[in-house]
């Protein structure tokens, strides 16, 4: 029992220590745990990882644990990682610092040896990580491409309006529920899981591992195309409505099935552990090599001090940073007839200051402008609240970077149909202090690397939005037209005080 103990004793302060240090990445993980069902498996998997340790307790009683001291090097990274994170509310780096950190905090104490023992279950942690949302747009339009080819073979007469599919008998949308985000995600890990207690060699494991990725996205196009035929041959009286969702769930349930029959029928046969007792009697011996334990959890605790530290001097600094800049909207378009705009509703929730019209530039054609500002150090400018169109209403068709001609500025171009065919062209960029970025994620990581180097953040939105139904007026030409002649005023919506 002591022997077990002197093991045990510094994981478990490693762990307390890593609660305490990477708690916000904890805490804003589970939020996304409970608020999505696509991520309710991870409250299992820290459970479960532990538990499949536990299950190799005597294997890891016959050996000592000698510290891999070169992981300090990744461990640092992933504290520097969750610092930025923290600094720029990227939620997506904590979350990954937060849970690749302990299985490598937890490598560190156990050494090499011990960590190939349990080498699937620190793997195995990672799936606590809530990512995959971002392939969502991705799966949508594979689906749409995949099942409308197999819906013309079958003799279904259909149109394809973005992500709409227009046959005789009604209209469907490939929604963000019909991308088979959940029933992916759910494969992939039980797709591991399985793998990893039904098959000893490393070869049958990655093969399991791939057809439960690849089975789900073929089985999603399958459902699809299965609920619009169905519809189309009973004439919209079943598959419609809500039945489409529970005949989803049917076949879901039915796949999964068939990769259990698919496995149980290769499942190798479970060899049983010979434990040695001279073997454990070896490693009791080794008392002196595993204290070595416990001054490597001291060091760590000590960089997690050190972490503390320095995102608390980072925000200090942060709130004593007074704005250099100052949004000027008001005289932006004073040559222009501004009305009050509500055909073109973006959401940018606490900017401290916004505007919004639309400028009639000639007899047929009416430019939206939507402009979010944020200087007073509050609000997020870019944030997954913020949304630059109603997908309610909008689905997306294509995005792509230009750049703006006569000028270093690149922007963002998004096209979009709604149900009745109408189409929209929006054109936006994001503007940090005297930057300009059309990516999101580089305009993100740029905030960051000012806060931590304790320079102020005053950040904008800036948008036009052309809507048309009239196939003779070139949008996207029209509105770059727009948006060209005025450059100059546009690059002088930050203004110093």
């Amino acid at each position: 029992m002591d022997t077990q103990v002197t093991k045990a004793l510094p994981i478990a302060v490693i762990f307390i220590a890593w609660f305490y240090t990477y708690f916000q990445g904890i805490s804003t993980a589970i939020n996304v745990w409970t608020a999505s069902e696509i991520f309710n498996h991870c409250f299992l998997v820290i459970i479960g990882a532990f538990f499949l340790i536990y299950q190799k307790r005597h294997q890891l009683n016959q050996q000592f644990f000698v510290p891999n001291y070169w992981l300090i090097i990744p461990i640092i990274t992933t504290l520097i990682l969750y610092t930025f994170g923290t600094v720029g509310d990227i939620r997506l780096f904590m979350h990954i610092a937060t849970f690749v950190s302990l299985p490598l905090l937890i490598w560190l104490i156990v050494g090499n040896k011990v960590a190939k023992t349990i080498a699937f279950p620190l793997y195995f942690m990672l799936f606590s990580i809530p990512v995959g949302e971002q392939l969502i747009p991705y799966l949508q339009e594979l689906t749409t491409d995949l099942s409308v080819p197999l819906l013309e073979m079958s003799g279904v007469p259909i149109f394809r309006n973005g992500l709409y599919l227009d046959i005789p008998e009604g209209r469907f949308l490939v929604a963000e529920a019909c991308s088979g985000i959940s029933f992916l995600i759910a494969s992939i890990v039980f797709g591991n899981i399985y793998a990893y207690l039904s098959f000893r060699t490393l070869p049958k494991q990655l093969l399991f591992v791939f057809i439960s990725i690849i089975v789900p996205i073929v089985a999603n196009v399958l459902r699809v195309y299965g609920i619009i035929l169905t519809a189309h041959l009973t004439d919209m009286e079943y598959a419609a409505g809500a039945d489409h969702l529970i005949y989803g769930g049917v076949f879901y349930a039915i796949i999964l099935f068939l990769l259990i029959f698919i496995g149980e029928r290769f499942r190798d046969k479970i060899i049983s552990l010979d434990l040695n007792p001279a073997t454990q009697n070896k490693a009791a011996k080794s008392d002196k090599l595993r204290l070595y334990s416990m001054p490597v959890a001291t060091f760590v605790i000590a960089l997690f001090i050190l972490q503390f530290t320095w995102l608390k001097s980072i925000e200090n600094n942060k709130l004593a940073i007074e704005p250099s800049y100052v949004i000027n909207t008001q005289s932006i378009f004073s040559q222009t007839d501004s009305i009050k705009s509500i055909r073109w509703q973006p959401s940018f929730e606490h900017a401290s200051e916004t505007e919004q019209g639309s400028i009639k530039v000639s007899g047929k054609i009416s430019i939206d402008f939507f402009i979010a500002a944020y200087t007073n150090g509050t609000g997020e400018l870019i944030s997954s609240l913020n949304k630059l169109y109603d997908a309610d209403r909008w689905t997306l068709i294509r995005t792509k970077n230009i750049n703006i001609r006569d000028s270093h500025q690149r922007a963002q171009l998004t096209q979009l149909v709604s149900p009745q065919g109408e189409k929209r062209i929006i054109i936006h960029w994001y503007q940090i202090s005297d930057k300009f970025f059309a990516n999101k994620i580089k305009a993100k990581l740029f905030q960051t690397a000012n806060s931590l180097l304790g320079k102020a953040n005053n950040n904008a939105l800036v948008g036009f939005s052309l809507q048309t139904s009239n196939h003779d007026i070139n949008s996207e030409q029209e509105l770059m037209k727009f948006i060209e002649s005025n450059s100059e005023q546009l690059n002088n919506i930050m203004q110093n005080k």
